[in-house]
């Protein structure tokens, strides 16, 4: 029997394992097991641009209903394709769910892209399956880092890829809102090595003494400290935590000394987001990652691009195994691990959920 965890599209609280039949591929299709995914702020994100950014898309639910996407690793089981054998293991985006079908297309050694007509107009980066191997930056060792941190870190190589393309438009300080995130930290891995840039980390007063311990940040202010944010220096604001309240205090208090200000994340996902009134300084963007991955793509050539990412979460994992506690749940605890997630992570856990055993 194939379960699926589902939620209320209009009310993310709302969530169960919900029975369904079980997926037998059809011609050139194949069935996979979920071994296991990663469930952290960004899986928050994706619920919240749900409809926005075409997520619930990728996996459909019944009527009102969504399955938010994770990164995962998942085992063919039924092959009905030349090319995929029984057993091949394969990273890449999977429901909250036991199996999935997929129709492989574009089968080399590299992985594969899933061909299903219901996501032919979704963004070709999230349809790609990468094969679970060396060559590809896997070692056995880290997968479980690798689900939770490794398309959180290709975010943050994206961003700092941006900034830097861009002269971090003119400015030496960059702020990190949600500064305890994984993908706030990986920014901020990055561009601290970057010279001139001054990195600043922005958290909450519980999550302060942990941003500081990473280690990464140049000066670490919770959120009741805005008002400390050096005017005197032109800064980028990047808001990791969608939290619009947190926004309008940045932007009026830096004003012009604000030089570029860019969402990426809701981890604050119950905020207030109703307020639309213009920000002193620069308009708020929205940085998208498939975007800026085709570009980087069109740039490096492909091999490169995948050797840069394979070779940098590596590292990184090295790095940020330091600061991540592993942490598995059982897919049949969904409910409560979900529940959990949406009261807030705690800074330094890493969740992931075992579904079936490779």
């Amino acid at each position: 029997m194939t379960h699926d965890f589902v939620v209320s599209r209009a009310d993310l609280r709302d969530a169960r394992l919900a029975k369904a039949a079980p997926l037998k591929p059809g011609n050139g299709q194949v069935v996979l097991a979920v071994e296991r995914f990663a469930l952290t702020a960004n899986n928050i994100s994706y619920g919240m641009a749900g409809d926005m950014l075409g997520y619930w898309n990728f996996f459909p639910a019944s009527e009102g209903l969504g399955r938010i996407p994770a990164w995962g690793i998942a085992r063919v089981t039924k092959s009905n394709h030349p090319g995929i054998t029984v057993g091949d293991r394969f990273f890449g985006y999977v429901p909250m769910s036991n199996e999935v079908l997929m129709m492989p297309v574009a089968v080399s050694a590299r992985g594969f892209n899933d061909g299903s007509s219901h996501r032919a107009d979704l963004p070709a980066i999230y349809q790609e399956y990468l094969a679970v191997t060396p060559a590809n930056g896997f070692d056995g060792r880290t997968d479980d880092l690798q689900c939770i941190l490794r398309i959180l870190y290709v975010t943050s190589m994206h961003m700092d890829d941006h900034f830097a393309a861009n002269g971090f438009f003119g400015a030496s300080t960059l702020i990190i809102g949600s500064a305890s995130s994984k993908t706030g930290y990986g920014l901020a891995y990055l561009a601290g090595k970057r010279p001139g840039v001054k990195v600043v980390g922005l958290t909450s007063e519980s999550n302060k003494s942990f941003v500081e311990g990473l280690g990464l940040y140049d000066t670490v202010l919770s959120y009741d400290e805005v008002a400390k944010l050096p005017r005197s220096e032109p800064s980028i604001y990047v808001d990791m935590s969608g939290n619009r309240s947190v926004l309008a205090q940045v932007h009026a208090h830096l004003g012009d000394r604000l030089k570029n200000s860019t969402g990426v994340g809701a981890t604050h996902w119950d905020a207030p987001r109703n307020d639309a009134a213009p920000l002193p300084g620069p308009v708020p963007d929205f940085f998208f990652v498939p975007t800026h991955m085709v570009e980087q793509r069109e740039k490096d050539g492909l091999a490169a691009h995948d050797a840069r990412i394979a070779e940098g979460s590596l590292a990184f994992c090295s790095v940020a195994e330091n600061w991540v506690e592993l942490r598995s749940h059982a897919f049949t605890d969904m409910g409560t691990t979900y529940a959990s997630l949406l009261e807030g992570v705690v800074p330094g856990d890493g969740h992931i959920v075992a579904v079936s055993k490779g």
